[in-house]
């Protein structure tokens, strides 16, 4: 009987160890600026980015060309993001802010959808040595 409740305590602490590793870890990429992404919100990201940005913003990590469109998105092109160092808030103010085709864009996502692309964006530069500025206003 002792020997099982000895058992059952370090299953308990290595369960907690673990837990605490794990949560520190997200929390340290957190801190960092450097969000832990699932490969999933990943995914759904990088098909955000194509719907919506990729059009007009060439990135190489979502195969985007971004020369512009035709439907409705902007028709002109917009910097290429495979170089730039582009953050979250970054992205975020960009969709968000009215200017050149962007206006547009806000009205066709949902937060969740402009968060979602944000990171990724800035996972997919984050090792980009030049970092994107925003020169409107």
């Amino acid at each position: 009987m002792a020997r099982s409740r000895l058992t059952i305590g370090i299953r308990g602490v290595v369960l907690m160890t673990l837990v605490a590793l794990a949560s520190a870890s997200a929390a340290y990429g957190l801190i960092a600026g450097d969000p832990v992404v699932p490969p999933t919100k990943q995914q759904t990201g990088k098909q955000l980015y194509r719907k919506y940005c990729g059009q007009c913003h060439a990135l190489t990590a979502a195969l985007a060309a971004g020369f512009g469109s035709g439907n409705g998105l902007g028709t002109n092109g917009g910097p290429s993001f495979d170089h730039l160092r582009v953050p979250f808030n970054l992205s975020v103010l960009a969709v968000t802010q009215p200017f050149i085709g962007h206006e547009v864009i806000v009205h066709k996502m949902k937060w969740a959808q402009i968060r979602e692309v944000a990171l990724f964006v800035q996972a997919a530069t984050k090792k980009h040595s030049v970092v994107a500025q925003n020169i409107d206003g």
